[in-house]
């Protein structure tokens, strides 16, 4: 198998490789001949594409990740605890603090370069428009990166805004809804977002991973619109029936805020924080896509 010689590596290992974002950068890394190692714990159970080799592991567990980076020469640091995910803030901290300690320090050891999946969330962290344990683990988890690159290690990062996928069961809570049919009412259709297409994401991190200038922070986010005005372009492409509701979020607002308060009871993280419901979620990725030379595909395209 000859590699894409316009590739800077030869060997990508991909933490959290069967998420949302891991299954299309495997496969497209893969599509571009390049080795890659796919990492997670449920990676010894998922069909990858040829080219790819799954090893189950934890990010928090060194010995095993340390063996499975052998020979790479970019880490895809992708895994990471969300909302829904994650039971505790003790849990959004070993996962994204902790383990990116560890895929820190074993980048140092094997000399690769690091491309870390942060997150929008991690500027409304540091302006104090979010404080909820998932973006305060990413703004500390990008805070041990950035230190890492001044120190010389080869790192980038990379901050997507709202990501969605068009392959069923790996394109986020509301597309797979609509997918399934079963998204009969539509919460904050007015809540501002700037959706990413999975895939689009993953040509970013490749170009992170081949150009991408040490220390950079790159973020990648798609035109903004409202959510009703997303499901209404993913319904008119793939010819599916919109909701048949459509509840504000202010209407949301307050049961939310109860199930954060209970959080701790009933062992259940919301998806969303009441301060990204109630602000929204827009960002400009242009600086992005011309730096990494991407470019954001209409949903139109995408599920047509």
């Amino acid at each position: 198998m000859v590699s894409d010689p316009s590739l800077s590596f030869k060997h990508a290992f991909v933490t959290g490789a069967t998420g949302i974002v891991g299954v299309p950068l495997c496969r497209k890394l893969a599509e571009k001949s390049a080795k890659v190692t796919a990492f997670s714990r449920s990676a010894g159970e998922f069909e990858f594409p040829a080219g790819v080799e799954g090893v189950g592991g934890d990010i928090l567990d060194k010995k095993s990740l340390r063996a499975a980076t052998e020979n790479s020469d970019v880490i895809f640091h992708v895994a990471a605890a969300v909302h829904g995910s994650a039971k505790s803030s003790e849990e959004f901290e070993r996962v994204n603090v902790l383990g990116t300690e560890n895929v820190i320090e074993i980048a140092k050891e094997i000399g690769a370069k690091l491309v870390y999946v942060s997150s929008v969330n991690v500027a409304g962290f540091r302006s104090g428009d979010l404080e909820d344990p998932y973006a305060a683990t990413k703004s500390q988890a990008e805070s041990l990166v950035e230190e890492a690159a001044s120190a010389g290690l080869d790192a980038v990062v990379v901050r997507p805004a709202t990501v969605f996928g068009a392959e069923p069961g790996r394109a986020g809570l509301i597309v797979d809804r609509l997918l399934s049919g079963s998204l009969k009412i539509l919460p904050a259709p007015s809540r501002m977002i700037s959706p990413v297409w999975s895939d689009d994401l993953a040509d970013a991190l490749i170009a992170a991973g081949n150009t991408g200038d040490r220390g950079s922070v790159y973020t990648v986010a798609g035109p903004s619109m409202t959510t009703g005005e997303f499901v209404a372009s993913v319904c008119r492409a793939r010819g599916l029936s919109k909701p048949l509701l459509s509840m504000p979020a202010w209407m949301i607002a307050i049961p939310l805020q109860i199930a954060w308060w209970l959080k701790g009871v009933t062992r259940w993280t919301p998806a969303v924080s009441v301060e990204s419901l109630l602000h929204g979620s827009t960002h400009d990725g242009s600086s992005a896509a011309r730096d990494l030379g991407i470019e954001y595909t209409p949903i139109e395209k995408i599920f047509s």
